[in-house]
C-alpha cells in the first residue's frame, strides 16, 4: 500500500507542474492523419487563441503545408468529438469543411484567434488534420479557450463550483448527523465497518471542498494550481474507501462474521490494486490533452477497469446471499435468516442500480446533453451517490433492532455449520466454535 501511495503523490506533483498552462500539446514525429486536440463549449463572444511553435514536417516540399491544417469544428455534442476518423481520404477535402475555420500553418511559428459570433454558440472541437500522414509532424501548441468574463470553464461547466460547494455543505450536515447518531446513545451496536463509513464521509467532504475550489480557480484564472493536487489525493483515497466499504458490507464482515474468508480476501487483493491504478491513471488522463497519442485508448481502458472493479464487489454480496439461503434451510431459523437474506438482496439491487446509473446512464446522458447543460451529468452522479449512501447507512445503521444485527440467545444450541459454507449468525462465537476454531481467527482486521 505504501508504494501505491508514493506513486499517487508523485503523480499529483507532476500534475501541479503541468496545470500551469490551460491547454498545452507537444507533438513529435506524429504520423496520425487526424486527431482531436481539445473540445470546449462556447457562448457568444468566446475566444479561441492558437499559438503554435516549432512546426515541422519531415521531408516536406513547399506545397505540403497546404495539406495539413488545424480545424476549429462545430459539433453537436461533446461525445462526437471523441470519434476518430479512420478513413483513408483526407478530411480537408470534405465539402462540410468549407463551413469551418481552417488554419494552414504557413510558417514554423504562428498565432491566430477566433471569436464565436452570435448564433454560433455550442461545442467546438480543435482538430489536427494531416493529409500527408506518412510524413511525421512535430509542433508545440498552446491553446487559450475562454468565454466572456473571462470564464475559462466550458460553457456547460460554469455552475460546477457552486454545485460542488452545495454538495460539500450537504455532506457536512450528513456527517454531523451520522456521527451524533453512531457515537451517541445507549445500546447501539457499533462495528468497525461503521467507523470506516464515517471515514468515507470525511473523505467525501474534503474531496468535494477541494473540487469546488479547484473549479473556482479554473473558472477565474484558467488553472487550479495546487488545489488540484489536494483534490486528487482525497478523491483517490475516497474512491478506494468506497469500494472497500461496499465489499466489506457485502461479505458481512463484522455484522455476521468477525473475519474475512480466503475467498473474500482474494476479492480485495484484486480490487484494491486495480482501483489504485485506475485512480492514478485517471489523474494522468485528466491532466493530459486529448490530442496526446493514446489518450483516448487509455481513457477507455481505465473506464473498463473501473467497471471490472464494480463487478468484482458484487461477487461477495452474491456469496452472502447464497450462504444465507443455505443457512435458512440448514439451521431451521428460517425467519431470521430470511430477514437477513431480504436485506442482502435489497443491498445487491441497490449496488447494481447505483453502478448502472453512474457508469452507464450518466455516460449516455452526457452524450446527448446540450452544451449549456453538460454540468447535469455531474449533478446526477452526485445526487445518486447521496441517495445510495443514505439508503445504505440507514439499512446498516448501528441499532439494536436492525434485523441484520440481531443475535439469538440460544445460538450455542444449534448444530454447528462449517464456516466456509455458511457465515456466523453472531458476532460472538458459540462454545462449539471456540472448541473447534483457533481463537486468532476472530480478528476482524483485513490481513
Amino acid at each position: 500500500m505504501a508504494r501505491y501511495t508514493t506513486l499517487l503523490l508523485l503523480v499529483c506533483a507532476v500534475c501541479m507542474l503541468s496545470t500551469v498552462a490551460a491547454f498545452h500539446l507537444s507533438v513529435e514525429n506524429d504520423v496520425r492523419g487526424y486527431f482531436r486536440i481539445e473540445t470546449f463549449g462556447f457562448f457568444a463572444g468566446g475566444k479561441v487563441a492558437v499559438n503554435c511553435k516549432n512546426f515541422k514536417i519531415d521531408g516536406a516540399d513547399p506545397t505540403t503545408k497546404t495539406k495539413v491544417a488545424f480545424v476549429i469544428k462545430h459539433v453537436d455534442s461533446d461525445t462526437t468529438a471523441f470519434t476518430e476518423d479512420n478513413e483513408n481520404h483526407c478530411r480537408l477535402y470534405y465539402d462540410e469543411m468549407d463551413q469551418e475555420y481552417i488554419i494552414h500553418p504557413t510558417a514554423s511559428e504562428f498565432k491566430t484567434e477566433r471569436t464565436i459570433q452570435n448564433g454560433l454558440e455550442g461545442f467546438y472541437t480543435i482538430l489536427f488534420v494531416n493529409c500527408e500522414s506518412h510524413k511525421p509532424v512535430s509542433f508545440e501548441l498552446d491553446l487559450e479557450l475562454y468565454n466572456p468574463g473571462p470564464n475559462y470553464l466550458s460553457a456547460g461547466l460554469s455552475p460546477l463550483p457552486t454545485m460542488y460547494f452545495l454538495f460539500f455543505l450537504l455532506y457536512v450536515i450528513i456527517l454531523a448527523v451520522w456521527l451524533v447518531y453512531v457515537y451517541l446513545g445507549v445500546g447501539k451496536k457499533v462495528y468497525r465497518i461503521h467507523h470506516l463509513m464515517s471515514l468515507l464521509i470525511v473523505l467525501k467532504v474534503f474531496s468535494l471542498f477541494f473540487k469546488s475550489v479547484e473549479y473556482h480557480f479554473k473558472k477565474t484564472t484558467g488553472h487550479p494550481g495546487g488545489w488540484a493536487v489536494a483534490y486528487y489525493i482525497f478523491a483517490a483515497f475516497k474512491g478506494i474507501t468506497t469500494f472497500v466499504v461496499i465489499a466489506l458490507i457485502g461479505t458481512g464482515w463484522a455484522f455476521i462474521k468477525p473475519y474475512l474468508s480466503e475467498k473474500d480476501k482474494k476479492i480485495f487483493i484484486i480490487v484494491i490494486p486495480l482501483q489504485i491504478i485506475s485512480n492514478v491513471a485517471m489523474v494522468i488522463i485528466e491532466e493530459a490533452v486529448p490530442g496526446s497519442q493514446g489518450w483516448f485508448t487509455w481513457k477507455e481502458i481505465f473506464r473498463l477497469v473501473d467497471i471490472i472493479c464494480c463487478g468484482a464487489i458484487l461477487v461477495p454480496i452474491i456469496w452472502s446471499i447464497k450462504h444465507l439461503r443455505d443457512a435458512a434451510q440448514i439451521d431451521g431459523k428460517a425467519k431470521k435468516n430470511m430477514e437477513k437474506l431480504k436485506l442482502f438482496r435489497q443491498f445487491y439491487l441497490l449496488v447494481v442500480t447505483y453502478i448502472y446509473f453512474t457508469r452507464i446512464i450518466v455516460y449516455l446522458l452526457d452524450a446527448t446533453l446540450s452544451f449549456r447543460y453538460s454540468w447535469l451529468g455531474e449533478l446526477f452522479t452526485e445526487a445518486a451517490t447521496v441517495i445510495f449512501w443514505s439508503i445504505t447507512g440507514y439499512k446498516f445503521r448501528p441499532i439494536e433492532s436492525n434485523p441484520f444485527l440481531e443475535v439469538s440467545d440460544d445460538e450455542g444450541d444449534e448444530e454447528e455449520i462449517p464456516m466456509d459454507e455458511v457465515p456466523l449468525n453472531d458476532n460472538t462465537p458459540s462454545s462449539k466454535d471456540q472448541h473447534h476454531h483457533n481463537p486468532t481467527s476472530q480478528d476482524s482486521s483485513i490481513n
